[in-house]
């Protein structure tokens, strides 16, 4: 019998555990604490820091589960927690940062507000399906491997953002006008609650001959990030808007192949 595996049914046997199994449900915790703590700073008029703390939740969100499964200590309980913490994290947050932004440009005649519960609706029906669609049975591989359905919570939030980076690397524009802030909102959250595809970047396909040329392109991006970060989230941001129509042509396109199949 493996080492490791004996080690695991002595754990067992003596109602113990390693100290180290619940960092990944520590990582899920502190990404709480800090998207909280992006509605205190926006609400003091922080908007900068409000922005890069829920930024940095997003980030968060894609380590607790990696974190888990390099350590071997996924948990139904931190199954859980982590799909509530998302839902606080990006179902309610971007809301209440994007509502105290509009309003310090002025009355925004209530709209802000039905912002704030729409986005979080749309958040709760996004979380739901998600958790439904995990225990129902795969039906294309290939299409569950590459999409997602609808806009992934993290990644909404993060987009939710880009009226507020668009305004720190450039100053006042339309992209900063509370209507155009609202609306854009407004229509980000209903593409998280559709079944519309999405792009799973972290599961493109890159060819081995473009290893270098790939790695050239995400060092640029790191290297952007560290020198002009509102700039280089910004091209980020618009490049990930522009995919989607090409995302839902290239899904129907797979889809249609594998119907002729």
């Amino acid at each position: 019998m493996p080492k490791k595996i004996i080690q695991q049914i002595r754990h067992a046997e003596s109602g113990c555990f390693p100290l180290f199994r619940v960092l990944p449900n520590l990582v899920t915790l502190a990404s709480l604490c800090i998207a909280l703590s992006a509605i205190r700073f926006s609400v003091h008029g922080d908007f900068i820091s409000a922005s890069g703390f829920l930024l940095l939740a997003g980030f968060m969100d894609g380590v607790d589960g990696r974190l888990a499964r390099f350590l071997n200590s996924s948990t139904d309980f931190g199954a859980q927690l982590d799909s509530l913490v998302d839902f606080v994290n990006f179902g309610v947050t971007p809301g209440f940062v994007i509502y105290a932004w509009t309003n310090s440009y002025g009355d925004t005649y209530g709209l802000s507000w039905a912002l704030v519960l729409f986005f979080a609706v749309c958040g709760a029906i996004r979380l739901a399906r998600f958790n439904v669609d995990l225990a129902r049975e795969v039906t294309n591989p290939i299409l569950e491997k590459y999409f997602f359905k609808g806009i992934p919570a993290p990644v909404g939030a993060a987009m939710a953002m880009l009226p507020m980076v668009l305004f720190y690397e450039f100053g006042d524009g339309f992209y900063s006008d509370p209507i155009s802030v609202i609306t854009y909102t407004a229509v980000l959250a209903v593409l998280m609650a559709s079944r519309v595809p999405t792009i799973s970047i972290k599961k493109i396909p890159v060819r081995n001959e473009y290893a270098y040329i790939t790695l050239l392109v995400l060092g640029s991006i790191i290297i952007g990030l560290l020198v002009k970060p509102w700039l280089t989230l910004a091209i980020i941001g618009i490049t990930y808007a522009t995919s989607i129509p090409i995302t839902i042509f290239s899904y129907v396109k797979i889809e249609l192949a594998a119907k002729k199949q």
